[in-house]
């Protein structure tokens, strides 16, 4: 008689609902971008890529309350992957971009992220704040990286390789409450999100 072996599982919630189209052979994804306590990148995070078509992780971070004109020290929730160094500016690139000096981690709500020199924009509780190419005037900033999608796997950073594969959703349905970085309204009218319904 043969032997069956029976394991039961708690079934995850999916951030990717539905897949109308992906980029073909996914992309390949750095993992130095991210923090390195980070031992696996989600479904749903977004995904950039560089001049090389090399993937990145498109960095996020959702401000935990308004910050004036004149703001140096940024409270965001403390799902994000910023790291000192990282150039900072406002979603809809309408501040400068200013390197970040220092990340406080220390209240349990939301980590302060440092700059040398404000951004120059005011900006509300929710919005989000990205990662750019480098320092520049207001109004002035680039993206770091091209963002072309959403990740459709997780993938294991833990891994002795350096860079990852990933399948990366252009057009479909997400559950944004499922994401593990934030997104907002500037970020969702870029043109890789043109195609994205976020439920």
């Amino acid at each position: 008689m043969p032997y069956v072996k029976s394991e039961s599982y708690t079934e995850r919630s999916l951030c990717v609902e539905k897949i109308l189209e992906d980029i073909p052979g996914g992309l390949t994804v750095a993992q130095a971008d991210f923090q390195s306590d980070t031992e696996e990148m989600l479904e749903g995070a977004l995904i950039g890529v560089d001049a090389n078509g090399l993937g990145h992780i498109f960095k996020t971070a959702e401000l935990y309350e308004d910050e004036t004109d004149a703001e140096t020290d940024y409270k965001v929730l403390k799902d994000h992957e910023f790291v000192v160094g990282d150039f900072i500016t406002d979603s809809g690139l309408d501040g400068a971009a200013y390197a970040i000096t220092e990340i406080d981690t220390s209240n349990n709500d939301y980590d302060v992220l440092t700059v040398g020199t404000t951004l120059g924009h005011a900006m509300s509780e929710g919005e989000c704040l990205v990662q750019a190419t480098a320092e520049a005037a207001a109004g002035s900033a680039a993206l770091k990286y091209t963002l072309k999608g959403i990740a459709m796997d997780q993938v294991d950073l833990t891994d002795d390789n350096d860079n990852l594969g990933c399948g990366v959703l252009v057009r479909g349905t997400v559950n944004e409450s499922l994401m593990p970085y934030p997104v907002d309204d500037n970020i969702k009218a870029m043109t890789a999100m043109a195609l994205i319904r976020f439920v």
